[in-house]
């Protein structure tokens, strides 16, 4: 049994047994009234059955009340009490004299109390037999008999005294019907009220579960950002070593080993980077589920990032693709994260060269809509002449790990990654990604990002590129592409950028827009020849003090130096001494940098050291953070190389301690690390360090070149 109906049996039990105290009351008052109408000569009283008739009273209400109690049930206790309340009222009328007693009016109780506990009803119905058991009294009495007056005034007072008590009883009828409904609807709103108490626990239950389960989720985001810190320390740093050893061992035995064993040397480079490139795409995937990842909304003009794209792309392939970009010379520039624009168009140009047959030309075309340039859209759409994609396809390929041709006998590679980074990307940044394929028929992949950034704009300490595309990058006029490789690769080594002009006129005009800090030149050219082109470098104010070494089949040393060439080398060249005179015309005379490095790796020391002490630099070395916080007030180096992430003093405290210092107060810290820098991280390091640099694919080039930078930085002080 419930709680409820416990407690609507306790009402009732408690209604019952009141009425049963009542019937005593009752009783007794009638006991009473009766020696009181006897006295004063109303009508006579046999006292023996008037006693009788009240103890009998008193026990029935005292046995009624323990059966109540004993749970008997109460509709057949309720009929039996009502017929003992009409056999009392019979012997009271017959100890009272019958037909001459007032002791009828009776009657009218049993019918109320029928009425207050049971219902109008079952009132009216008690009422007929009152009136029926009356009557019939009478004529056991001898006082009616049928046609006297006796039974016509037995009937007529009966009929008055239902007549006249139908109001009382449709009242008390009345109120027995609401006061059932009123239990009624008590116990169904006990009912409810037992039901939101249940829910409501539920709910409690449920919200405690949540917030539990919300603590583990908090917990376990805690824990993924902490991983995902930690996988990227582990997995970079000796991803660093295998691309790092590689770069050297391809460039220093290039032309001591046989052809097969550099391409192995090669492959294992390749291998490595490809390795790294997939590691940094899950750990992109990762930070952007977690909301990690941040934004850094910068302007540039769209056309010069689309060519160092295609020009990384032509160096990597190493197919005979061609590339048409078609972007508009009043295309206005971009406010958007440029690292991530050009991984974005990295993807797309990849995936369409390795989807396109060789001799196709992959097309790059940019366009702007809008009313002006502050509220337009550009829209960069990369167009490949390749096997196409059906239509039910389209969807797929932009979800994580999902590629159209999943089996084990897939045609093309890829992790199927790619896409999703590029629409996660964009998306992240205001913008939408779309693809207009068909098989056989090739693939337009368009993304449309907003002129001025939507992203909120974070501060950030510039990057190493931005750093080194104002004073390491050298313009490479070389209409070859095998020359062109061989020439970028030794500037690549030594810490330059290197740009690409094709032909003269391309030549001139990227001078005048790039500033490089020094120009290569073929004097074989396209269209205007090399020595125009030196003379029209030398006679334009704008770039008359750039330094302008000639590499050239043609031997005509004095003419080239007599027109402004600051030297002349014949191919096929000396790369050391190319590298040494551009370094001399770049970076002035001065001695070279001391360095200290301090890292606890020791593959990053054998790496470094090797690289640096090749370029004329005096490496000192430090393992922990203590000891390179002592080598660093001893040596009083150049510039600090300085890892973060290492056992015992962080590379965090290392920084603080330098700067806090007043002997190493005003060396340039250069941090070379292979955790994820957060904006937090930036922040608390912006003051104490110059620049960074991650550990990974072409860390000594943007080593080198950050280390070039600040030596030249020290020189003109």
């Amino acid at each position: 049994m419930s709680d409820g109906d416990f407690t609507a049996r306790e009402r009732l039990l408690r209604f019952d047994l009141a009425t049963q105290r009542n019937h005593i009351f009752i009783y007794s008052g009638g006991f009473v009234l009766a020696l009181i109408g006897s006295a004063l000569g109303v009508f006579e009283l046999q006292l023996r059955s008037a006693l009788l008739l009240w103890s009998s009273a008193i026990v029935l209400a005292i046995v009624f009340s323990a059966l109540y109690r004993r749970g008997v049930n109460r509709k057949l206790l309720n009929a039996l009490w009502i017929g003992g309340d009409i056999f009392f009222v019979c012997v009271g009328v017959y100890a009272t004299g019958g037909i001459e007693s007032p002791w009828f009016i009776w009657y009218l109780t049993t019918s109320s109390a029928t009425a207050f506990v049971i219902g109008k009803r079952a009132a009216q119905f008690v009422s007929v037999i009152n009136a029926v058991v009356y009557i019939a009294l009478l004529f056991l009495m001898g006082q009616a008999h049928w046609g006297n007056d006796v039974l016509y005034l037995a009937f007529t007072r009966m009929l008055f005294l239902g007549g006249a008590s139908f109001l009382f009883l449709e009242g008390v009828g009345n109120l027995q019907e609401k006061r059932i409904q009123i239990r009624r609807m008590e116990a169904e709103e006990s009912r409810k009220v037992r039901e939101l108490t249940r829910v409501t626990e539920e709910l409690n239950a449920r919200t405690e579960e949540l917030s539990e389960a919300n603590r583990r989720i908090q917990e376990a985001d805690r824990l993924k950002s902490q991983f995902l810190a930690n996988m990227s320390h582990e997995l970079r740093t000796p991803m660093n070593s295998i691309i790092g050893f590689s770069e050297i061992l391809v460039d220093r035995l290039e032309t001591r080993v046989e052809a097969k064993h550099l391409s192995f040397l090669r492959h294992i480079l390749a291998s490595g980077q490809h390795l790294l490139g997939i590691i940094n795409d899950i750990l992109d995937l990762s930070k952007i589920e977690a909301g990690k990842m941040e934004i850094y909304p910068e302007s540039f003009a769209v056309a010069p990032v689309v060519e160092s794209v295609c020009h990384v792309m032509r160096g990597m392939t190493r197919t005979t693709t061609t590339f048409i970009v078609d972007i508009p010379d009043d295309l206005p520039r971009i406010e958007t994260d440029l690292a991530k624009f050009k991984q974005v168009l990295f993807n797309l140009v990849s995936n369409a060269v390795k989807f396109s047959p060789a001799d196709k030309p992959v097309r790059i075309s940019a366009r702007y809509i809008g009313s002006s340039e502050n509220d337009g859209t550009i829209t960069v759409a990369v167009q490949d002449q390749g096997i196409g994609i059906e239509a039910k396809h389209h969807a797929v390929i932009f979800e994580e790990f999902r590629q159209v041709d999943g089996t084990a006998k897939r045609e093309f590679g890829g992790t199927g990654l790619g896409l999703a980074l590029v629409k996660k990307f964009i998306e992240l940044q205001g913008g939408r990604v779309t693809v207009d394929s068909s098989p056989g028929e090739g693939s337009t992949f368009s993304f449309t990002l907003p002129v001025q950034s939507r992203a909120a704009v974070v501060s950030r300490t510039p990057d190493t590129e931005e750093l080194a595309s104002t004073s390491d990058l050298v313009l490479v006029v070389e209409d070859d592409a095998h020359a062109y490789d061989l020439i970028a690769a030794a500037l690549r080594s030594a810490g330059y950028l290197s740009i690409r002009a094709r032909h003269g006129e391309e030549a001139l005009k990227l001078a005048r827009d790039s500033h490089p800090v020094a120009v290569t030149l073929d004097l074989v050219l396209p269209g205007v020849d090399g020595w125009e082109v030196l003379k029209r470098l030398k006679s334009d104010p704008n770039t008359r003090e750039i330094p302008v070494v000639i590499i050239s089949m043609v031997d005509n040393r004095e003419l080239g130096v007599a027109l402004g060439a600051d030297d002349y080398f014949i191919k096929p060249v000396d790369r050391e001494r190319l590298l040494e005179r551009i370094r001399r015309l770049t970076s002035g005379h001065g001695p070279r940098a001391r360095l200290l490095l301090i890292d606890d790796d020791a593959a990053v020391h054998s790496l470094l050291e090797e690289e640096l002490a090749a370029l004329g630099y005096d490496v000192e070395s430090a393992f922990t953070g203590e000891s390179g916080f002592e080598s660093a007030k001893d040596l009083s180096p150049d510039v600090i190389i300085l890892d973060l992430m290492m056992p015992g003093m962080s590379g965090f405290e290392v920084a603080g301690m330098l700067k806090d210092h007043p002997r190493t107060a005003n060396i340039p810290i250069l941090v070379l690390t292979s955790k994820d820098l957060t904006n937090d991280d930036r922040r608390e390091l912006q003051s104490k360090v110059t620049s960074f640099v991650q550990k990974g694919q072409s860390t000594r080039e943007q080593l080198v070149r950050e280390i070039r930078r600040l030596e030249q930085r020290r020189i003109t002080a």
